[in-house]
């Protein structure tokens, strides 16, 4: 059984990811606040499994709808040495600037922050690092 919540009805689709980055200030006095984010976890990534339908106003985005989410796992890089499923690490981004690189978008994860704990809960491919870095594609899920 996934969270239910709320989210922004423009996103409310299964199949939608997002990070949770907190509650806005509108949230403190929301009477929505315990069902919408007080069940989330900041710098945590979620994955819409379920639609609800049930829509109510927000003075932030206007109108949200009631879905069932669930923790999503986030394709990242990490040192080959560190590729070990059910390891916890210190996860940081690969530092480049190689925007042309086929994996710039797992090296520069844009749902995680700079740093952080992560749980490996899957192991990828070796990546070919034009810069010769020993990397490998992994599957993460954030670590409070």
């Amino acid at each position: 059984m996934g969270i239910i919540t709320l989210v922004s009805s423009l996103v409310a689709k299964e199949g939608y990811v997002f990070q949770f980055t907190g509650p806005a200030p509108e949230c403190m006095e929301c009477p929505f606040r315990k069902v919408c984010v007080d069940k989330l976890k900041p710098g945590h990534v979620y994955r819409v499994v379920r639609v609800l339908g049930i829509k109510n106003k927000c003075r932030l985005t206007g109108s949200v709808t009631t879905v069932e989410v669930e923790e999503a796992p986030v394709r990242v890089a990490v040192p080959s040495r560190l590729a070990v499923e059910g390891m916890v690490i210190r996860f940081s981004k690969v530092q480049c600037d190689r925007k042309d690189c086929p994996y710039y978008g797992i090296c520069r994860q844009k749902l995680l922050p700079e740093a952080g704990k992560v749980k490996i809960v899957g192991v990828g491919k070796k990546i070919k690092c034009p810069r010769g870095l020993r990397l490998r594609e992994v599957d993460v899920l954030v670590v409070d």
